[in-house]
């Protein structure tokens, strides 16, 4: 039986580009202790998004767990929500992120 935690989890893991990360690449500035939904401890987590709590016109944004996210903001994209990935005492940014600058329309 597949719990809510392991379908939020496999459903973010299709998101991870981490390997194709440089070390130089955007992180997280500051300390991170809780889901901002649900107050989940993120210290063991291996994944944060940063994304909408709710799902409407002009939600507030939150650092959400991954079963928070799953539930309002499953969607990775510049505008959407980006995912972050713990690697060592750091979350960085593996997804949905700015586009290339070649990508932007002006």
């Amino acid at each position: 039986m597949t719990t809510k935690y392991d379908a939020a989890k496999a459903h973010f893991a299709q998101h991870d580009r981490s390997k194709d990360i440089n070390e130089g690449g955007t992180v997280w500035s500051g300390e991170i202790e809780n889901c901002d939904v649900c107050s989940r401890p993120m210290s063991s987590e291996t994944y944060m998004i940063d994304g909408p709590v709710q799902a409407s016109s002009r939600p507030m944004w939150g650092n959400l767990c991954i079963v928070c996210a799953h539930k309002s903001s499953p969607t990775i994209g510049w505008g959407k929500a980006q995912l972050y990935k713990r690697q060592e005492h750091q979350w960085r940014l593996i997804a949905g992120g700015p586009p290339e600058s070649d990508d932007l329309d002006f």
